[in-house]
């Protein structure tokens, strides 16, 4: 009885592939600690204003590097910056605030403008960078009621950028063998930029309310 003829990969070949494969995955390992240690920390004020938290942070600055060359290129570099407000102790989220903001850089004043993505009537101009990124975290207050009467609480601020659509295509070609081969064997990336801050932990009774009563 004629079996038929079965082809065998060489030894050598499947090593070298799973040796590809563990390269791979270690590199997509690698890469997602250096975008975490890649965020700029920086302290994070909050001070009460009446029904309001407003944050602060002098020493954060998003403006700059690669956004900045892209604004000062004559384009436009949408922010994305998440707000949370989180009780100590391990209790569930209480706040969360999320706001897309469109950055345009005017050549001739030398001034920034920003627009919120879905509501264009929230907007500023002619602003400086110290101001323009001010004007930003002002825009993310919350609301005071949000803050536990009794109980502790952190509040903490992540900026990163808006990926165009074509640098998604990345991440899908990834969920294949061949795709995460092909992924890192292109020239390496830079992890896009990412910038935080963090409040010391804080109690709603020891914020000086703004407003008198």
């Amino acid at each position: 009885m004629n079996h038929p003829l079965t082809t065998r990969k060489p030894r050598g070949t499947i090593t070298r592939r799973r040796k590809a494969v563990r390269a791979a995955a270690g590199a997509v390992l690698a890469l997602a600690v250096f975008a975490h240690l890649s965020a700029q920390s920086a302290p994070l004020r909050i001070s009460r204003d009446g029904d309001r938290l407003r944050l602060s942070s002098p020493q954060l600055h998003f403006l700059e590097g690669a956004p900045l060359q892209k604004l000062h290129d004559g384009r436009s570099v949408t922010y994305v910056f998440t707000v949370t407000l989180q009780v100590e102790r391990g209790a569930a989220r209480a706040a969360r605030a999320i706001r897309h903001l469109v950055f345009s850089y005017d050549l001739w004043e030398e001034r920034f403008s920003i627009a919120q993505a879905d509501d264009p009537r929230t907007a500023a101009s002619h602003l400086t960078a110290a101001a323009a990124e001010a004007w930003c975290l002002d825009l993310l207050s919350l609301p005071s009621r949000a803050a536990p009467a009794d109980k502790s609480f952190v509040v903490k601020l992540d900026c990163s950028l808006k990926e165009d659509a074509a640098e998604g295509g990345d991440a899908a070609s990834a969920t294949t063998i061949t795709g995460l081969i092909d992924l890192f064997s292109r020239k390496e990336r830079a992890a896009p930029p990412r910038w935080e801050a963090v409040s010391s932990p804080l109690r709603l009774a020891d914020l000086k309310d703004k407003v008198p009563r």
